[in-house]
């Protein structure tokens, strides 16, 4: 009937929209579970397409198995349970180190980590990948007249087009809103909301109906409440002491290009990009060989182009030297705000220099917009 037909609809498009969520939100886990090894990435859509395609094959396979044959009652299963297993899967990424025993201070071997990934991107995949054949079934819960077989067809095109539409939602709205604004665990208690409400859109026994409000209360809990955030604190601690444990973490933020996080041992910081510390300071010394390096590339330079270099100290060391015009350009205005309380003074001091000009955005995309300059580093 016209309201199955809507309530699927609807469904596949929320499965199309956590799909998305699931995917970023796990590659991202991955990166900072190996320290920013590019190629998790592609372990990662490797194992997450495997599964998808394995589960579709099974549900083809099994298509005169009594839950293929009514297919509502699996398709509501699937739904509720897509949020707990996307909880276990980045609680598996984050404790991965732990279980295949590699130090902090080791890379995972790419032997492990393909294998790790494999079996992390299992769960969702899996159930992903059986519940689109398993939608499609539900349009045509039994054979029918060649007319009925013609609006099943049509039936589930609309069904490629929702699932479509919901993806590009999905990674729109994690890209623009969530990462950003409502971090990783808010963003699973979002999804488990929608998906509990889906569940209830498509029916079902009473004791269904109790497990799906069940699943919205907590996802509302997690997405809407202080619980939420003081979960997140706590994981994100927990991670943290897990990969850097000499540290400790002073704070930590998503951005749209990764995971950072800035941490303190005594009077030394240190900037943790995706797991991996990229640059500590103060480090005096070694902030003065680099502005020297620099200069000795072109010791009469006047304007300089900078691509980060603020929180080591950099800026400030070369503002030291004669320069009428140093360009920084900065990827991220979010984590550059959130990291300035934790500048030394002479960083501060610098932003303050009037020879300093501050952009942020893509550092590519500048240079092909700028004249010639003296240095570029």
């Amino acid at each position: 009937d016209v309201y199955k037909r809507q309530a699927l609809y609807f469904t596949i498009a929320l499965l199309g929209v956590h799909a998305q969520i699931a995917q970023a939100l796990l590659a991202r886990e991955g990166l900072v579970a190996f320290y920013g090894n590019e190629l998790s990435l592609g372990a990662f859509y490797g194992g997450w397409l495997w599964w998808l395609a394995l589960g579709s094959l099974l549900a083809v396979r099994w298509r005169a198995r009594p839950w293929v044959t009514q297919p509502l009652p699996l398709l509501r299963a699937l739904v509720l349970a897509l949020p707990l297993l996307l909880l276990g899967q980045m609680l598996l990424l984050r404790g991965v180190r732990l279980l295949l025993d590699v130090s902090p201070s080791e890379f995972i071997p790419l032997g492990q980590m393909v294998l790790a990934l494999l079996l992390a991107t299992l769960p969702s995949g899996l159930a992903l990948g059986l519940a689109f054949p398993v939608a499609c079934r539900a349009l045509r819960p039994a054979p029918s007249a060649d007319a009925d077989l013609r609006g099943s067809v049509a039936g589930v095109s609309y069904l490629y087009v929702f699932d479509a539409l919901g993806a590009l939602l999905g990674g729109l709205l994690f890209t623009f809103v969530l990462v950003e604004w409502v971090g990783p665990w808010r963003s699973l208690g979002l999804t488990a909301l929608l998906l509990a409400l889906c569940s209830l859109l498509l029916g079902g026994s009473r004791g269904g109906r109790w497990w799906a409000g069940l699943l919205a209360s907590c996802g509302l809990l997690l997405a809407a409440s202080p619980a939420g955030g003081w979960f997140g604190t706590q994981m994100e601690d927990l991670r943290f002491a897990s990969l850097q444990p000499g540290l400790e973490l002073e704070t930590a933020l998503e951005t749209r290009d990764g995971h950072l996080a800035l941490g303190r041992t005594g009077s030394q910081f240190s900037l943790v990009e995706n797991g991996r510390i990229g640059e500590s300071f103060p480090d005096p010394q070694g902030v003065q060989q680099d502005a020297a390096y620099v200069f000795t590339q072109a010791p009469d330079a006047e304007r300089l182009l900078l691509f980060g270099g603020l929180s080591g100290g950099l800026v400030a060391e070369l503002l030291r030297y004669p320069l009428q015009r140093l360009d920084l350009v900065l990827q991220d205005r979010l984590a550059f705000e959130r990291l300035r309380p934790w500048l030394e003074p002479a960083s501060q001091e610098a932003l303050e220099d009037p020879r300093l000009h501050l952009y942020f955005g893509d550092g590519r995309r500048y240079v092909n917009e700028l004249p010639d300059l003296s240095l570029i580093h």
